[in-house]
């Protein structure tokens, strides 16, 4: 399993992610791996980060990599449409129509699973878009409109949202939140851990991936106040 964000904040947009992999059912013991990368830049602008089959994943965003170059796009709306047509080919050549089975309820998919969040602008008008794209609703693009989207476990982390996000945050302020989000859900749910990576996307400076020192600077920084909170609720009198 995995936990993948992007948050959109005033100046920029965030995608992060944990590094784990999990194998297994996920109902009972799982090995894990934590060297899986999730995020990944699909133009200068652009980025995605991917949650599901992994190495499926991987393989469809290299090929559509490779089907990217030497094209010069600058709008995330135009590489979503180049990317839903590319991966309902590449999914429908590797499955096929595979039939859904029923093994009493509920009825279930043999088709594995591809999910997809892609965050980037539309250059040209300085435009914030995230979008969701999902291989069970055939990669239709959904919009994001409330300035977050969450993907893999997310119920931790869509708590934290509602209390914390405030879509006038600033760049940092945004980062911070991202990883704050996955170490929080990595406390309470085995199958999201590993290192964060981090990646920010601004009109100003394209798409970056955050060096592990930053990040990490993020969560240490994010500890202290969790230490402080605890501190505040210990010496309080009443």
């Amino acid at each position: 399993m995995t936990l993948i964000a992007a948050l959109e904040g005033q100046d920029g947009l965030v995608l992060a992610s944990d590094s784990r992999g999990t194998v297994g059912d996920p109902r009972q013991l799982t090995a894990i791996n934590d060297t899986h990368k999730k995020i990944f830049k699909l133009s200068d602008y652009c980025g995605i980060a991917t949650s599901g089959a992994a190495e499926l994943n991987n393989r469809l965003i290299d090929n559509f990599i490779s089907h990217l170059e030497g094209k010069e796009i600058i709008n995330i709306d135009v590489i979503v449409n180049e990317f839903i047509k590319f991966a309902k080919k590449e999914y429908q050549a590797w499955f096929g129509s595979r039939p859904f089975i029923s093994q009493g309820p509920p009825i279930t998919d043999q088709r594995p699973g591809m999910i997809f969040i892609v965050a980037g602008y539309n250059r040209d008008i300085k435009q914030k878009r995230i979008y969701l794209l999902n291989s069970a609703l055939n990669f239709a693009p959904q919009l994001c409109t409330s300035g977050h989207m969450l993907a893999g476990v997310p119920q931790y982390a869509t708590y934290l949202i509602h209390r914390l996000y405030n879509p006038q945050m600033k760049l940092n302020n945004i980062k911070s939140l991202a990883a704050y989000l996955i170490r929080e859900t990595a406390t309470q749910d085995p199958k999201v851990g590993g290192p964060i990576k981090i990646a920010q996307i601004t009109v100003e400076t394209g798409y970056e991936e955050l060096e592990s020192k930053v990040i990490q600077d993020f969560v240490r920084k994010n500890d202290e106040q969790n230490a402080k909170l605890r501190e505040f609720f210990f010496e309080q009198e009443y």
